[in-house]
């Protein structure tokens, strides 16, 4: 028993769930002042409509038209005013509870923006979905009616018991009795809902992994063949969901049956008693029509407390998975957005950096470099050697465990997000871009871009041509993650975007890999005359960026093995040789395959 009041009447959990609600609760505060006043009113119509009705049989019975003419315009007045009040709880409530869940929602977002990369990075794009379709949607069970319940329900209790005390004592202590049985019963099937809700949460979290990696992997899938081991696996969680919701519809069904029986053997035993009340001349059968209206009041709001924990604890798996998300660092207090603040970059350091990705393999370790402003660096090595790692370092996708990343001697993490991003233009390795069209993906990259900016920023990417020979040109829906367009064209698109930024620090990433020769060179053209008076950090294998480089740094594991021009490092017996006759070869037979 011990334990099961443990898992179930956890005071901690009702102390966690309303201390994180209590700031949105508080956003809906005159939402919920209407629907506590409206609570009056509610316990009002339930005491009166039970007086009318009990008073308007007597009077007929009794054959007391006079007192029949008293009473229709009271019942009158009070269903005009029943409905006048049950449409603004209706429509308070949806203000409250969905006005609640929406700023949880926006706050939710922010804080998912405002993470660190290490952190997204380690949460499917299926589970964060979840968050905001599952979990947010899930609190009802403590907000909105469900949180009036909480003081209506025991209020309704009260004035119904002190109401019939002063019909009948006997019949009022014999309805008092058989309440336990209704909080027993909701107790008990609370918890199971409680169990059943965690893994059915848990499981329609999976679902959505499942779902989101094979609508973003249809490629890879239909190229491994993969159709039916996808399949398999989505039809084994749908199952096992699908069996969990018709467990819980049965704790559901057993919970409110409970009630049921409870409600109709307490009206059974009132109404018989209180027939034999009638005939012994002690109670009128208008005050056993009160009582038998009322009764149900002694019991429901029992079973309705034991029904709103049950919904409470179903709300808490949910609140418990936002909480811990909530909890997570994040990288700024504010959003960041485009602020032009760095106009001149005189110095890029890294200075002893050490970091890895996990505790198991650091990356780099008492790193230092700096870069040679208003150049063209680009950076060469084997994978795994640390160059991506560089770039995200220097964007403050990652922070160091030790040593600092200095931009004009200033640390990175001094500067605002806003201040530091807006300075850097990226091109990374594999291009994203946004649902809608060309345009919207180019004006993007800052604000107060112009058309003919746009067009001339296409023209140096050469994908001006390209986009103006589509059917609707710039405004050209390209599809999710730009499916509609080749590699080469979505990498072109980006560098124009990177060239609209006009930021004074350019990454590249393999920027002009999914490009075809002819195309590169074209592209180059333009970009040469982009990273005039600016700093370019380019990781490539491409012959002829890395040979027209002023400075080539060649990294292994995390270290620095060479620095220097294609002319000094190509004479030298060392890594960036061996480099070199592999891109060779590699050029050639690229080449060969089309003649």
């Amino acid at each position: 028993m011990n334990w099961l009041k443990k898992q179930y009447f956890n005071i901690n959990d009702i102390k966690k769930t309303f201390k994180f609600l209590k700031p949105f609760i508080l956003k809906q505060w005159k939402a919920y002042v209407i629907l506590l006043t409206l609570l009056g009113f509610d316990i009002f119509f339930t005491i009166t409509y039970a007086w009318f009705f009990g008073n308007l049989t007597d009077a007929a019975i009794h054959g007391s038209f006079s007192r029949l003419k008293e009473l229709i315009p009271i019942g009158i007045f009070l269903t005009l005013l029943s409905i006048i009040s049950n449409y603004c709880e209706i429509y308070f409530e949806t203000i409250a509870c969905n006005g609640l869940k929406n700023h949880l929602k926006e706050y939710l977002f922010e804080h998912i923006l405002r993470m660190p990369a290490g952190e997204t990075s380690n949460i499917r794009s299926g589970d964060l979905i979840s968050y905001f379709n599952s979990d947010i949607h899930h609190i009802n069970g403590v907000v909105g009616s469900s949180l009036i319940s909480l003081i209506k329900l025991p209020l309704i209790y009260i004035s119904v018991l002190i109401y019939l005390l002063q019909i009948n004592w006997l019949l009022c202590i014999i309805s008092v009795i058989i309440a336990p049985l209704a909080i027993g019963g909701g107790t008990f099937f609370g918890f199971l809902l409680k169990k059943n809700g965690r893994n059915l949460n848990q499981l329609y979290v999976e679902i959505n992994s499942t779902l989101s990696e094979a609508f973003h992997g249809f490629q890879v899938i239909r190229s491994f063949t993969l159709e039916k081991n996808i399949f398999r696996e989505f039809k084994i969680k749908n199952q096992k969901y699908y069996k969990l919701e018709l467990e819980n519809a049965k704790l559901q069904g057993w919970y409110y049956s409970g009630g049921y029986i409870v409600n109709s053997v307490a009206f059974l035993f009132n109404l018989c008693l209180g027939a034999y009340f009638v005939t012994k001349g002690s109670l009128t059968v208008g005050a056993l029509l009160i009582f038998t209206n009322l009764a149900g009041h002694l019991v429901y709001p029992m079973m309705g407390l034991a029904g709103q924990w049950a919904g409470f604890q179903r709300s808490v798996t949910a609140i418990e998975r936002l909480i811990d998300l909530l909890q997570k660092p994040t990288a700024s207090n504010d959003l960041a957005s485009y602020t032009p603040s760095l106009s001149n970059v005189n110095s890029i350091q890294f200075q002893d950096i050490t970091f890895s990705y996990d505790e198991h393999k650091k990356i780099f370790e008492n790193f230092d470099l700096d870069i040679p402003t208003g150049k063209i660096v680009a950076i060469v090595g084997p994978s795994g050697a640390g160059k991506t790692t560089l770039f995200n370092l220097l964007q403050q996708f990652y922070k160091p465990q030790f040593g600092r990343v200095l931009i004009n001697g200033i640390p990175t993490d001094e500067l605002t997000l806003s201040e530091l991003r807006s300075s850097i233009a990226h091109v990374p390795q594999e291009t994203f871009l946004f649902v809608g069209s060309i345009k919207e993906n180019l004006l993007i990259a800052r604000p107060g871009i112009t058309e003919t900016e746009m067009f001339n920023a296409a023209k140096n990417a050469n994908i001006h041509e390209f986009i103006k020979s589509l059917p609707n040109g710039y405004d050209t829906e390209i599809g999710e993650r730009g499916i509609k367009l080749s590699g080469g064209q979505k990498q072109r698109i980006a560098i124009a975007r990177a060239i609209l930024k006009n930021a004074p620090i350019l990454l590249l990433d393999e920027a002009t890999s999914a490009l075809d020769s002819q195309t590169e060179f074209r592209v180059k053209e333009a970009l040469e005359k982009l990273i005039i008076g600016r700093t370019t950090l380019v990781i490539a294998h491409r012959l002829s960026t890395i040979q027209n480089a002023d400075m080539i740094i060649v990294m292994n594991d995390g270290k620095i093995e060479q620095i220097g021009k294609h002319e000094t490092l190509i004479i030298q017996n060392g890594l960036y040789q061996k480099l070199h006759g592999t891109w060779v070869q590699e050029e050639k037979s690229n080449a060969q395959s089309l003649v």
